[in-house]
């Protein structure tokens, strides 16, 4: 059998998905702690995304030489709305955090903090009137200590923000939004890491998924983590259900979820619950009756129904020997669309469970440089989810140019423990047409000054531990999640030079309704990773992090070339792909030459090497593949000094 071909890195997540160690606060969950039998990891890492679902920006000149990159074309405007030392603005999926009204006003939440040992954490709240945004607040809107919060509009101008106390469901309301005072109400049961969004047919409904009271501690209703359903039909006033489990994902299906790996999207009477993790499917679940009934879907199948590590391996295919499984990282967003279709977005991730148990080097791990985010809408059926976004490969070499600790002590990135590229939030305007936000590993110059030179194309040399920053992309699809504009980063890095923009730009929220502008928030500041830890975890933070608010403009994400098209695609044809036995490989050249073909393993290793005299025009190479163990590879070819590749899928 063959095996999947895996980074060396691997991440132990113990028994129930988290392990040993503790955030200091008392709202986060538990992180993940290294797996030290796997503690290896090259420092050029390949890309893991799918050349067909790339947007290479390098430019190859007749030299073969990589060109420095232009800077990009931006019109939209920015402005600093607020401040946090909390920087941990969720555990893993989006809040819904800012709405775009419809009178052109803006509403935008945080998780806000002031003190940097975070006593005063809460709601940071700010507001655009239509003409400017209100001055950085200095305190929280609630009179206790908050976290996590999610805020909606009720009617026509009420405002309503949902978040949880240390252990309990915090609801704060107002009549007119943008001014007045707070109504607070506390839901009287002790579930964490909240979610929220308004519909029902005068929207006034409140529908609100939370956990149950974290992973870990006394199961409810059978799960340990469950996802609880509440309701308000009225903006908040009373509620008609609190603390339901939805039948479709109770303990006769999944063991329980982890904190935040879930969200919620409502329109009308139809609301939509995507939930997932390193451990269980991802799963749909919707109702079109304003939440009194529900049914289910699986997106993408973990394949081992209530998987234990405690006690079971990853075996999914009957073999007794342990598999690594393709699944999600519990990064994930749902929207609904206005025929009420379902698009569901999420990072893509790898874990493998080969000792079963509880103990140090025992429970399931998790490939902490996995890459890709995945989508899918109802309207594929069946279909499996596909890659659409990845870390982009600047230089085009193939490779991810990550630089880390020479030791391999820490990771040279931030903790998320998300995908490489994560953390999705979206938007759709009046003509259908989708928008996404997402966070994505930076192949640039880390924070200790070391990586890859872009603008000047060169490699600089690893001196010290670093860590490579993440950027916020967004971009756009015009045909329904059929195909994908090319991302731009709004993070701003500046190419004309090599000072380059050492900035963090992580958990963006996008409001759902887009109308000529997408607006987004963005956590912005110099150090990768939220710091929001012990010091056991080494992403260590100096001072807050900024809010940053983007007005970008739809015309700056139109579509040229298709993020789903590289744009060496007409010069060359991988088929079929995926394959087992025997590729073809066909060349378009312009003239008789020889050509040059190289297929690099997933770490950057030449598995395969010829070179081939070919004629002017298409040209078909037979490649055997039979004795390549499963997994990613690339197909690189140079031809008369230009370099392409495809991404080359063995199964």
């Amino acid at each position: 059998m063959k095996k999947y071909l895996l980074m060396s890195l691997a991440f132990g997540i113990g028994s129930t998905a988290f392990a040993q160690g503790t955030y200091t606060g008392p709202s986060s969950v538990t992180p993940l702690k290294i797996n030290p039998a796997a503690a290896k990891q090259k420092a050029q890492l390949q890309d893991l995304v799918g050349a067909s679902n790339e947007s290479f920006e390098t430019v190859v000149n007749s030299l073969g030489k990589k060109t420095k990159l232009a800077p990009q074309s931006k019109t939209f405007t920015t402005a600093p709305i607020g401040t946090t030392e909390y920087q941990n603005q969720t555990n893993a999926s989006i809040c819904n955090r800012i709405v775009n009204n419809s009178d052109g006003t803006v509403s935008a939440t945080w998780t806000f903090a002031a003190d940097p040992a975070w006593a005063d954490r809460g709601t940071g709240y700010n507001y655009f009137d239509g003409v400017s945004w209100g001055a950085s607040p200095t305190v929280r809107i609630e009179s206790v200590r908050t976290g996590f919060t999610n805020i909606g509009i009720t009617g026509t101008n009420g405002e309503v923000i949902v978040c949880h106390e240390a252990s309990n469901i915090h609801v704060s309301t107002r009549p007119v939004k943008g001014t007045g005072t707070w109504t607070e109400q506390a839901l009287g049961f002790p579930d964490v890491w909240s979610r929220l969004s308004v519909g029902g047919p005068t929207g006034q409904t409140l529908h609100v998924i939370s956990q149950t009271t974290g992973v870990g501690t006394t199961p409810y209703w059978g799960q340990d983590g469950a996802i609880a359903y509440s309701r308000s039909l009225d903006g908040g006033l009373t509620w008609d259900k609190l603390r339901t489990v939805i039948p479709q994902i109770d303990s006769s299906k999944y063991l329980g979820f982890g904190g935040d790996s879930y969200s919620i999207d409502a329109n009308g009477s139809t609301i939509a619950i995507v939930a997932g993790g390193f451990d269980v499917d991802v799963v749909l679940i919707k109702s079109t009756d304003n939440g009194n009934t529900w049914t289910r879907t699986v997106v993408n199948d973990f394949g081992i129904p209530k998987f234990d590590a405690a006690t079971m391996i990853t075996d999914n295919n009957g073999d007794l020997v342990a598999d690594t499984i393709e699944t999600s990282d519990a990064s994930l967003n749902v929207l609904l669309d206005a025929s009420n279709n379902a698009h569901v977005f999420y990072g893509r991730m790898r874990v493998v469970c080969d000792v079963p148990g509880t103990s140090t080097g025992q429970g399931l791990s998790y490939f902490p440089y996995t890459d890709g985010l995945m989508y899918w809408n109802e309207t594929m059926g069946a279909s499996a989810p596909v890659m659409i976004a990845g870390m982009k490969d600047y230089n085009g070499d193939g490779l991810m140019n990550i630089y880390t600790d020479p030791t391999n002590a820490v990771l040279g990135m931030g903790t998320y423990q998300r995908s490489l590229t994560s953390f999705p939030s979206s938007g759709i305007d009046a003509s259908g047409k989708l928008y996404l936000t997402y966070s994505s590993l930076f192949e640039g110059i880390n924070d200790a000054g070391e990586g890859y030179d872009i603008a000047a194309s060169t490699l600089i040399a690893p001196v010290s531990a670093g860590k490579s920053f993440r950027h916020q992309y967004v971009m756009r699809s015009d045909d329904n999640g059929a195909t994908w504009c090319a991302p731009i980063d709004i993070t701003q890095p500046d190419y004309t030079n090599t000072g380059f923009d050492y900035h963090e730009g992580v958990y963006g929220a996008m409001a759902k309704d887009v109308n000529g502008f997408v607006h987004v928030i963005v956590q912005d500041d110099q150090s990768p990773g939220h710091g929001v830890s012990t010091t056991t975890t080494p992403d260590p933070q100096s001072g807050a992090a900024n809010i940053i608010y983007y007005k970008i403009p739809v015309a700056d994400l139109a579509c040229g070339a298709s993020i789903n098209e590289h744009t060496s695609s007409s010069d060359l044809t991988i088929y079929p792909n995926p394959a087992s036995n025997n590729v073809s490989v066909v060349l378009n050249s312009t003239k008789a030459t020889t050509a040059s073909i190289t297929v690099y393993n997933m770490v950057g290793q030449a598995v395969a090497q010829l070179e081939k005299n070919i004629v002017s025009g298409n040209n078909t190479v037979k490649l055997d593949i039979s004795s390549f163990n499963t997994g990613v590879y690339f197909v690189s070819v140079i031809v008369d000094g230009n370099n392409y590749s495809q991404k080359l899928i063995v199964k």
